[in-house]
């Protein structure tokens, strides 16, 4: 019991003297989305305001995770946009291919992923670049969304969608 209570002791004083000397801290996510802390600069950090307090209270936590929430947060919203096939476009193809070409504005962040909904219903896997490839694509009209998601999964942007037509040649119809 005493030691416990000569660590805590222990620990309050190394609170307050790190408080009361305190440094500047900055806030950065990596790639998978991890929040960085520094007292250095890095591309992308952000300076994280730290309130002073001699009783070492919750509210220095509520700014920490403010900040990050505050990083994450200003970040500006994606314009997802499907460039081809255009809407109402006709792709031939007998194998059933299309390529898939669009625009990420502003450029995607590490830890944010792009996926290709066909027909509300198949999904690509989870990728950064933003041109798909789908093979197998029964002739007919379809519907594609492209769909920007967060490093834990959830959806944080997706383009109008847009509709297209595959023509498959055949031998009873050749044109």
């Amino acid at each position: 019991m005493n030691k416990l209570m000569l660590f805590f002791a222990l620990l309050c004083t190394t609170a307050f003297c790190t408080s009361v000397f305190a440094q500047q801290v900055y806030i950065s996510v990596d790639k998978n989305g991890v929040p960085l802390y520094s007292d250095q600069p890095v591309a992308g950090s952000k300076k994280l305001e730290l309130k002073v307090s001699l009783q070492n209270q919750q509210p220095q936590q509520e700014t920490q995770i403010d900040s990050l929430a505050l990083l994450t947060e200003e970040a500006a919203p994606y314009q997802l946009t499907i460039l081809n096939p255009a809407m109402e476009a006709t792709v031939i193809s007998n194998q059933g291919e299309v390529v898939v070409q669009s625009d990420v504005s502003p450029q995607l962040a590490d830890h944010h992923k792009l996926r290709l909904v066909l027909d509300n219903n198949q999904e690509s896997p989870l990728q950064q670049s933003s041109n798909f490839r789908l093979l197998g694509v029964e002739r007919g009209e379809h519907q594609l969304q492209l769909q920007a998601l967060d490093q834990n999964g959830k959806l944080i942007a997706e383009s109008p969608v847009t509709t297209f037509y595959l023509r498959k040649t055949t031998i009873a119809s050749p044109k």
